[in-house]
């Protein structure tokens, strides 16, 4: 088994035993096989998985998260102001964003983070276009989209990524 494998055999045991909320004999053997037939099924896989991220990298990483959750936490209390006391049939719209981001799972990053936060709902992408197609639940929730700080970290990070990847000479 490669460092790869193993980190992900690690992180779905620790998932399993945590999501299990028991450590016994059963759940731990339960947990190993499952895991284990996980990574053996995702094999082929394995070449296309991101490098694991440096230090530098990961912080980064982190920081996104961290503000991907203050997002989501924003976006409940924008949607929950709109379903109580807006007029529904007055906003909602598609809309077309084409972030400059060029890696495969910085585009997944960015669509997954547009469909977790509340309002926004990833449709489609075309890669050859490099465009999202994004369903916002009004206008102004749509229009912070262009501008979003998000967008701007991933891109960052992807930055970091390449140029940890580009040899320096």
């Amino acid at each position: 088994m490669d460092k790869k494998s193993f980190i992900l055999f690690s992180f779905l045991f620790i998932f399993w035993i945590v999501i299990s909320g028991i450590v016994d004999l059963q759940h731990i053997i339960v947990g190993i096989f499952v895991s284990l037939l996980t990574v053996w099924f995702w094999k082929d896989l394995n070449p296309k998985l991101p490098s694991i991220l440096s230090p530098k990298e990961l912080l980064h990483f982190g920081r996104c998260i961290i503000m991907l959750v203050g997002y989501v936490i924003k976006s409940n209390i924008d949607v929950i102001k709109i379903l109580l006391f807006s007029d529904l049939s007055a906003g909602s719209i598609f809309l077309e964003l084409e972030p400059d981001i060029k890696s495969e799972w910085g585009r997944v990053l960015l669509a997954n983070c547009i469909t977790i936060t509340p309002g926004t709902i990833t449709v489609d992408f075309n890669p050859e276009t490099n465009k999202f197609t994004v369903h916002a639940l009004t206008r102004e929730t749509g229009a912070a989209l262009y501008d979003w700080r998000i967008i701007t970290e991933i891109k960052n990070l992807e930055t970091l990524v390449q140029r940890r990847k580009t040899p320096c000479c």
